[in-house]
């Protein structure tokens, strides 16, 4: 064990929003921050106490990082794994880079949750349309295709409806590799977050209920009363993954349930997952807390919601109705990021924003009227 007092130096690979409220975070706690970012105005050199510029997965700003800092650990879910393992040899790197490698990797991640005996939607690796029509005389139509490697942008998933479909598909094919997965009907989404830290120990942490606009999160719910076998049962399969996993710090699962009630596995989210901001709010405890204590070795806390509670993105396309809502809901807390330049991406975030009761319906009724958010 490797207790990290305050004052010594988190050094961060990736920025973005989400590094921003966790270098905030760091910063009440005592450590100082350091930042290697790609972009000269990322939010989160805003809050960073130095940062650098430069391409991520570039070994000699690596080095420079991993020299400045106490402890590393990476935002940024789609940095190259093998570096992370090379960086693991000479500096402290908190999270390692097993669970990175895993999740990375739509193939291995749904193999080592099927060798779990976790439920997940049945897939297949794909490499021509004739594994396609073999796959689909098990699963059906529709079905979803999707790259293997999620840390790229070039190779898009598609939705195949019919044999036509299929044989559309040959050019794409031979630009890289996929994954056929069956088509689930769903009803709702969740996630579950889980803490592990230096000595092994587990902690889960309450189920978040979230609302997705297409592949964009959009909101999250956390509830004082949910479902008790769907919760147990999410809980139950959180504590066997984090069993498996050789990783330090905090990470989320992703679950969907079928309109038919059979709960399946999604994905696996290492680090810090947006919906989990909920939890600043409704147990009084910030998922970036949560994820210093367990990489800095302190103390983890059990919490439990207080409040039934919201976190509502505020995005570029959204921005001037959240200002509108400012100047009407006294009971609402809204929070912008400070210094965001508008880019004129309608999906990127600049905010959120914090609503809670104690009453659950009550809750819904307040944002549904906003006719921006869902509740389900």
């Amino acid at each position: 064990m490797t207790f990290i007092a305050p004052g010594k130096t988190l050094g961060i690979i990736g920025g973005g929003s989400e590094t921003y409220l966790f270098e905030l975070e760091a910063k009440r706690m005592g450590f100082r921050t350091m930042l290697l970012t790609f972009e000269d105005d990322d939010i989160a050199t805003q809050a960073a106490d130095n940062y650098i510029v430069g391409e991520l997965e570039n070994i000699e700003n690596l080095s420079e990082l991993g020299h400045r800092s106490d402890l590393l650990l990476y935002m940024d879910e789609n940095f190259n794994s093998d570096l992370l393992k090379q960086l693991e040899v000479e500096f402290n790197v908190a999270q390692g880079s097993e669970l990175l490698s895993i999740a990375q990797d739509r193939y291995i991640e749904r193999t080592f949750l099927n060798d779990l005996n976790i439920n997940v939607p049945p897939f297949f690796s794909i490499v021509t349309t004739e594994d396609i029509k073999k796959a689909v005389k098990e699963i059906g139509f529709p079905c979803i295709l999707k790259p293997i490697q999620k840390n790229q942008t070039i190779l898009k998933r598609h939705v195949i409806y019919n044999y036509e479909d299929v044989d559309k598909l040959t050019k794409l094919l031979a630009n890289g590799t996929y994954i056929l997965e069956a088509w689930i009907d769903t009803k709702t989404e969740y996630s579950v977050m889980v803490s592990k830290s230096k000595n092994e120990k587990i902690h889960t942490f309450p189920m978040i209920k979230e609302i997705y606009d297409g592949s964009n999160l959009m909101s999250s719910y956390l509830f004082k009363k949910n479902d008790p076998d769907i919760e147990a049962e999410m809980q139950r399969v959180a504590l066997k993954v984090a069993n498996k996993l050789s990783y330090v710090g905090i990470f989320g699962i992703g679950f969907l349930v079928s309109q038919s009630g059979v709960l399946y596995v999604k994905r696996i989210f290492p680090g810090i997952n947006y919906s989990a901001n909920v939890y600043q709010e409704a147990a009084r405890v910030s998922q970036f807390e949560l994820h210093i204590r367990a990489i800095c070795d302190w103390p983890i806390p059990e919490i439990y919601p207080m409040v039934n509670a919201s976190t509502l993105k505020i995005v570029e396309g959204n921005l001037p109705q959240s200002l509108d809502l400012l100047q009407e809901k006294a009971q609402w807390k809204f929070n912008y990021y400070t210094g965001f330049k508008a880019k004129n991406e309608a999906n990127r975030d600049v905010g959120y924003i914090s609503v809670i009761s104690d009453d659950a319906d009550e809750l819904k009724e307040d944002i549904l009227s906003t006719n921006i958010w869902r509740v389900e």
